[in-house]
């Protein structure tokens, strides 16, 4: 919290201009997309699931995959798999889609996860679990950026005093991309942007809100899109628009209704804006490979449980 809340004391201002046709604009892609309207949608979990990366100050950061696993997760439309570093979440299950959900939806996907790091290691400390989107089960699909791409979900969120006891990162909306610096030719440098929700507690618990952040700003660090603390629960739209230029552009809006130019989020401080539009890593956007939610928890209790409808990835014609 400490390096977020100094990033945005720094944070270089400009004037709020409009990108590209917001998430959601031009054509969607069949290969991509789920909204578990599938009678019985199920999630195989082959467990034991994948150990999370756990940090020992001796060594630094190290992955420990148990014997015996492959095959990872994956569900039975081959369209979500476990993740190949960190296991999946606990609980991936199809269920009735909250009220004021999308018109049509029935059904959504519940995510929910409690012993994400490594056994025995990690416990008490936070770990994180992630469920990939893949295109024709594939993590490697190499879409191409083009006159551009974009992806949108709907999230639901639940009342903020039912979200895990724990200031910090919560879910995140992210894409798993490659790019390359600027004056480069265009190479195969990965990378993983994407839009986290962060919770603020107030320690009476009375002032309670979330915050907005993105991953990344231009050099690499996370930055608070926007200056709003956040109360409204329920159903939110989030996504983020590839550039053709290679920038990417990150939006949110409550509801499930379409995201327009004006959800754009902008980090306003007095008469000076910054609108969430960045090259992340100071690289630019190539291709996309495959979408995924990660969530974050204190390794041994039960993280915040999200439901999902409705991910979608587009390309400007």
């Amino acid at each position: 919290m400490k390096i977020l809340w100094a990033l945005v004391a720094v944070l270089s201002f400009a004037p709020a201009a409009w990108a590209d046709p917001p998430p959601g604009s031009g054509r969607r892609l069949t290969e991509y997309g789920d909204n578990f309207e599938e009678p019985g949608w199920t999630y195989n979990y082959n467990n034991p699931k994948l150990h999370n990366q756990y940090y020992d100050p001796g060594s630094g950061w190290t992955n420990i995959i148990p014997a015996g696993n492959p095959p990872l997760g994956v569900s039975a439309n081959g369209r979500w798999q476990e993740g190949t570093v960190r296991g999946h979440p606990d609980m991936v299950e199809q269920v009735n889609t909250p009220r004021r959900g999308l018109r049509g939806s029935n059904f959504a996907l519940r995510l929910q996860t409690r012993n994400s790091g490594a056994p025995g290691r990690t416990e008490g400390t936070l770990q994180q679990d992630d469920l990939l989107h893949v295109a024709n089960g594939r993590t490697g699909a190499n879409t191409p950026v083009g006159k551009g791409l974009s992806v949108v979900t709907r999230i639901y969120l639940p009342p903020l005093k039912d979200w895990e006891k724990r200031q910090g990162y919560h879910i995140g909306f992210r894409v798993g991309a490659s790019g390359h610096k600027p004056g480069e030719k265009p190479g195969s440098v990965d990378y993983w942007p994407g839009i986290w929700l962060w919770l603020n507690q107030d320690q009476n618990g009375n002032n309670d809100h979330f915050r907005i952040v993105v991953r990344s700003d231009n050099e690499g660090q996370d930055v608070m899109a926007t200056e709003t603390q956040y109360t409204r629960t329920g159903w939110w739209t989030i996504g983020m628009s590839f550039n053709a230029d290679g920038s990417i552009s990150y939006y949110a809006r409550p509801g499930v209704g379409d995201l327009r130019r004006s959800d754009l989020l902008v980090f306003r401080q007095g008469s000076r804006s910054r609108a969430a539009t960045y090259t992340p890593y100071n690289l630019l956007f190539n291709d996309l490979d495959y979408l995924f939610f990660s969530l974050a928890n204190i390794d041994g209790q039960w993280s915040t449980e999200f439901i999902i409808d409705d991910i979608a990835v587009y390309a400007v014609e």
